[in-house]
């Protein structure tokens, strides 16, 4: 079982790649990257490549074969393979034709592997389910074979779906019961148990987690655990303080002072169940003075590791 930290847009950076990799995740994958913004060198766009990461992999997204081509080839020496987005569901990209809509053009999308793979990149596919009229995922997955894509992954939502409802794992397994590739699944994998799961349901060789590592970097080694061992554990205050810290550290090394208001949406999730959290989430959403922030997380940790040495708080979180 392969785990991978999947692209999310605005979520999967630099800074939250290696810090997964570092954790457990055997493959990151970037945000999706435009391949018009790479051909024209937008500084923006270039900025979102893998940089001194021996674990990632380039999502890129567009619909014409001869700029996938250049793009591939600009970039296929930063990035273990090229994975192309044919699922994004998002209306200002499919209305582009780009992401879901490529499912609609499986000639196309069998087109664009073909030119990715003849600059001597591995290439791999995301896609839906397919849209509510044409749930067309097996044929689709048969075109990017064709073109040489060696994975398919295969959200397990229909496009109109965005990432509502329940995700539907069969269709990953229809696909490894009739493809030679690889198949991976994506869709509703929040915990350990989602991951072993979805291994068992359908087979599937690579399994990715999206939304459930944001704020849980540590469900790469958990999963691992719980299918090798039988059971994992949960970090204790202390790693979880610490960890919170390197990561708000590696965004702002990453974006300078705009690291902290990146960091907020993943801090949110760190504080996830966590006890007499609510005040100190919102008053970090106000918060841009780094020392500031790192003083409010000592003094919130510091009580929940006294509690759980078996300190003078004897129990009490609140003080």
């Amino acid at each position: 079982m392969i785990t991978a930290l999947s692209p999310m847009a605005g979520v999967t950076d630099r800074s939250f790649r290696k810090l997964c990799a570092s954790m457990g995740a055997d493959l990151t994958f970037t945000e999706m990257i435009s391949v018009n913004g790479l051909v024209r060198k937008n500084r923006k766009t270039i900025a979102m490549l893998p940089e001194g990461e021996d674990k990632s992999v380039i999502q890129l997204f567009g619909n014409d074969p001869v700029i996938f081509a250049k793009a591939a080839e600009q970039v296929k020496d930063k990035s273990l393979w090229i994975d192309v987005n044919a699922a994004c569901p998002v209306h200002k990209v499919t209305k582009r034709g780009y992401g879901s809509s490529l499912m609609r053009k499986p000639e196309l999308l069998r087109d664009i592997v073909k030119a990715i793979v003849s600059t001597g990149s591995k290439v791999s596919v995301k896609i839906r389910i397919g849209w509510e009229d044409q749930k067309n995922f097996l044929d689709v997955a048969k075109a990017a074979a064709e073109g040489g894509a060696f994975l398919v992954t295969i959200h397990g939502r229909t496009v109109e779906q965005l990432y509502a409802g329940k995700a539907d794992w069969t269709p990953a397994k229809i696909l490894k019961e009739n493809l030679k590739i690889k198949v991976g699944v994506s869709g509703d994998i929040f915990s350990p148990y989602d991951v072993v799961n979805a291994y068992r349901e359908t087979n599937a060789d690579y399994i990715f987690i999206a939304r459930g590592a944001i704020g849980n970097p540590w469900i790469f080694k958990q999963s691992k655990d719980l299918l090798e061992k039988g059971e994992f554990s949960y970090p204790s205050f202390e790693e979880k303080r610490d960890i919170i810290k390197k990561h708000l550290e590696m965004e702002i090394l990453e974006h300078d002072f705009r690291g902290i208001m990146i960091f907020r949406k993943f801090f949110v999730r760190y504080m996830k169940n966590l006890p007499d959290s609510h005040d100190l989430k919102e008053k970090i959403m106000r918060i841009t003075d780094r020392d500031e922030l790192e003083d409010l997380l000592d003094s919130y940790f510091g009580k929940l590791i006294s509690c759980e040495q078996g300190g003078v708080e004897g129990g009490n979180t609140k003080g």
